[in-house]
């Protein structure tokens, strides 16, 4: 969608696309374009958070793109990557996409005791304190190791586990879902600071006009993805109330704390403000801030009042 509209908006700008891991190893791309080796580059905050710590702190955000861009966040994000990396940040390239807990027997609280999970660095805290076992796979093995009963359960972005067919070995889709799920883009410094004023100004336009398509792409997506779940016979598995403010808690309350604040803040000042930003927004309704909605029907409800 990008690249589609820097077209429109900026026929003289050419970029030079190249995609995949057998380019670069995806850990490395943060690296590689620090260094200046490539321009510009689209990746998950989680790929490079061991150079940077504060990128820990993105899948927490209670707000869309949008908000980010109006509220001052995207300057902070774009703070941190100069000061830390020499990188400018833009914005985001994929957003809208909370996570979701796949599990083969239902779930009568927020309990995964005995469970085997499969795991990422964002989600295993959550299953841990909730009794469960935290289980690292590489993304190719989880439909095995499910099929198999080698683990009971996954965590996983609300879109992509129907490209692994996860829906044939999981019954069961847990809600309230939780956090966002984005990829950043990202420029070299000195090759943002050597372009023209005016190619500067169209990249910025590009990406804050793209970044609503973006959300709802991944709104629609999230909500047809879960519809193929429920043909293949996954049920959504809503938690009583008390157990989804549990749940809730433990992500957005919880999870936040046990962050190394120390750490984040000591390698990127900034990141304190990026803090009070989030957490004045962990005081209420904790299924308010889920930017990509807590279940479908919530989603659904987001792209209705953005007039799709």
């Amino acid at each position: 969608m990008f690249l589609e509209n820097l077209e429109k908006n900026a026929p003289w700008i050419t970029v030079d696309f190249k995609g995949g891991p057998e380019v670069i190893h995806p850990n490395l791309l943060i690296e590689a374009t620090s260094a200046g080796v490539v321009d510009m580059a689209h990746l998950p905050g989680d790929y490079y958070v061991n150079q940077l710590p504060a990128m820990d702190v993105p899948r927490f955000s209670p707000f869309t793109p949008m908000e980010e861009r109006e509220n001052g966040v995207r300057e902070i994000y774009d703070e941190i990557h100069r000061d830390q990396l020499g990188l400018t940040y833009l914005g985001h390239t994929v957003s809208g996409m909370p996570q979701v807990i796949l599990v083969d027997t239902s779930l009568d609280g927020a309990d995964l005791e005995g469970k085997s999970v499969r795991t990422s660095p964002a989600t295993s805290y959550i299953v841990e304190q909730l009794g469960g076992i935290p289980v690292d796979l590489p993304g190719g093995e989880v439909y095995t190791a499910l099929e198999r009963g080698v683990v009971d359960g996954a965590t996983w972005a609300s879109v992509g586990p129907a490209s692994l067919g996860l829906e044939e070995v999981v019954n069961y889709d847990v809600s309230p879902r939780f956090y966002e799920s984005v990829a950043n883009l990202v420029i070299y410094e000195q090759t943002w600071e050597n372009l023209e004023e005016e190619t500067r100004e169209a990249l910025t336009r590009t990406i804050a006009e793209t970044e609503p398509d973006i959300f709802q792409h991944y709104l629609k997506t999230n909500i047809e993805e879960t519809a193929v779940w429920n043909e293949a016979g996954v049920e959504e598995n809503p938690l009583s109330d008390e157990a989804a403010e549990r749940l809730l808690q433990l992500a957005y309350r919880d999870a936040w704390q046990d962050l190394d604040w120390d750490s984040i803040i000591s390698a990127t000042p900034a990141a304190e403000r990026l803090k009070t930003a989030y957490e004045t927004q962990f005081t209420g309704e904790l299924t308010e801030v889920v930017p990509g909605g807590y279940n479908s029907e919530a989603t659904q409800g987001i792209l209705e009042e953005m007039g799709q």
